[in-house]
């Protein structure tokens, strides 16, 4: 019988139960190899940088592993490459099984996952019900682009906020996942939702303590959540010895050199996405019906509604810092959200990069202040 039944189908009490049963039971203490990525500033390992900047890869910087369509960072290649060889090496000396179901050979599954593609996904999928299910049952009082502007607001703004709406604010969600950066990998079909799979695939292979420990030797972590995923320890001394060949010397310069900040494409797409649901609501109701009274009758008259001719950034720009306010979980008063607005708004009309590098900063500012952060643990044990 396993001993650990977690699955996302559970009752909410009986999944949090043996959730904590695995987490507690399923690993030994010395198993320092095995990370909690769930826990404070893991949950977005090498999707924020050390500044707890969101960030995404540089796909420049991808390779694919053998003739396989999977592709991961480099030196995260070089680095599975040689493990995998003594891996082998290993099962060709039967210094483990040949037999094991799981861990016979280790044969890659998944791995990047393009964190723009999925991000663009999901939006497209919130803005085409925004549009269906509150611009045109209320088409007739949009009567502007900034009315069309304010409406967005109240909707997103009362919005749950697990739900985030700009590229930097879904890296740093449960949208987004480990294999949005380009430092993970996945061996075999393991679920992440499955608990009794994990057992009987992974922690009861005859190959497990092997493959634990060859992972520590080659700079990997083992995802505690599943073990079937090996993600890099960028920090390692092996790691370091794979990134040092492309000149990766600290682990800053693996973010400086093959990460983007995803605050430089936030506004863009914000606009994007604005202006082109405005546009639909012309192409569907090209119409609109002013309705007013002469005479004491009522009458009406047809106007025509137009594409945008000119877009008042300002506009879009408080309104930009107000989303990521509210992805932050109102880390800011309306006070200093209005401050942020008036300088970044004089550096927008200078360049548009320092206005929305300069928002960022003032976030990084709260980052750490933030309940569940590594800070946070770290005051409370102070305590």
């Amino acid at each position: 019988m396993s001993r650990f039944n977690g699955n996302n189908n559970s009752k909410t009490l009986k999944t949090a139960f043996d959730r904590a049963n695995y987490k507690l039971n399923a690993f030994q203490p010395n198993d320092v190899q095995v990370v909690d990525f769930h826990f404070a500033e893991k949950t977005f390992y090498g999707r924020v940088n050390r500044q707890l900047d969101p960030v995404m890869v540089d796909e420049a910087y991808l390779r694919t592993f053998h003739n396989q369509d999977f592709r991961i960072l480099h030196f995260v290649r070089d680095q599975f490459k040689e493990m995998s060889i003594r891996y082998q090496n290993a099962l060709d000396l039967s210094l483990i099984s040949n037999e094991d179901e799981s861990l016979s050979q280790l044969k890659i599954t998944r791995a990047y996952e393009s964190p723009i593609e999925l991000y663009k996904s999901t939006t497209e999928v919130f803005m085409n019900s925004f549009l269906l299910n509150q611009v045109l049952p209320n088409e007739k009082k949009i009567e502007s682009f900034e009315l069309f502007l304010t409406l967005f607001e109240n909707y997103i703004m009362n919005r749950d906020l697990s739900k985030k709406f700009t590229l930097s604010g879904f890296m740093k969600s449960g949208e987004s996942n480990i294999f949005n950066s380009g430092m993970a990998l996945q061996i075999g079909s393991t679920s992440f939702s499955n608990d009794a799979q994990k057992e009987q695939q992974m922690l009861n292979s005859q190959n497990f303590s092997f493959y634990k420990n060859i992972a520590k030797q080659f700079g990997f972590s083992i995802n505690m959540q599943n073990p079937s995923v090996l993600v890099t320890d960028l920090a390692h001394p092996v790691t370091t010895r794979f990134r040092e060949k492309y000149e990766l010397f600290t682990v800053n310069r693996v973010f400086e050199k093959h990460y983007i900040k995803t605050h430089i494409h936030d506004f863009d797409l914000l606009v994007n996405y604005l202006v082109d649901t405005y546009n639909s609501l012309i192409y569907l109701k090209p119409n609109l019906k002013e309705v007013y009274i002469c005479n004491n009758k009522v009458k009406s008259n047809l106007h025509l509604r137009s594409n945008i001719n000119k877009v008042n950034y300002d506009s879009i720009l408080l309104l930009y810092i107000k989303i990521r306010n509210m992805e932050e979980f109102f880390t800011f008063s309306t006070q200093e959200v209005t401050s942020i607005h008036r300088t970044s708004k004089r550096l927008f009309n200078l360049n548009q990069e320092s206005a929305l590098k300069y928002i960022e900063s003032q976030f990084r500012s709260r980052y750490n202040m933030k309940n569940g952060s590594l800070t946070y643990y770290q005051k409370k044990v102070k305590k």
